[in-house]
């Protein structure tokens, strides 16, 4: 998985399970090219997290994902479609997440991370392996709080 504008994107798989049931056609994670899947949390309870920690490492919610149209491409013929924007518009939009800021029209799915500490060996070398548990050290307590 690769990242854009912040090195770590968070997402539940209990949000793409959300998402899921009310698609025509269920989609696979990385068509949301996340590089941390967290599990066993409702969904879009990512959202709320500020502050994570994984093994030895501090995450910093720094903002909601805002998407850009790259998950609405096929990743098997490349073909751009609807979807998940279209779904993802009817419960994701800034407007109905945040009512009370300024209305841009973004659909949110996922948060952006920071990590605290130096990934490098000279830093630690501290890892963020499949299965570590994670814990929740704070979070604000709605999306209209959620840096976006």
């Amino acid at each position: 998985m690769f990242s854009d504008g912040y090195p770590f994107l968070m997402v539940s798989q209990g949000s793409l399970d959300a998402l899921n049931e009310i698609l025509k056609e269920p989609l696979l994670i990385n068509r949301f090219r996340p590089n941390i899947v967290v599990d066993g949390c409702n969904p879009f309870s990512e959202d709320l997290w500020k502050v994570i920690k994984i093994n030895k490492l501090t995450f910093h919610g720094v903002k909601l994902c805002a998407r850009c149209k790259v998950p609405t491409i096929n990743q098997e013929n490349a073909i751009a479609g609807p979807e998940p924007t279209e779904t993802l518009m009817k419960f994701r939009l800034d407007g109905i997440l945040r009512p009370n800021c300024k209305k841009q029209g973004k659909v949110f799915f996922g948060q952006n991370l920071v990590c605290k500490e130096s990934l490098s060996a000279a830093g630690g070398g501290a890892l963020v392996k499949v299965g570590d548990p994670v814990y929740v050290l704070q979070e604000v307590s709605s999306c209209a709080e959620a840096p976006a």
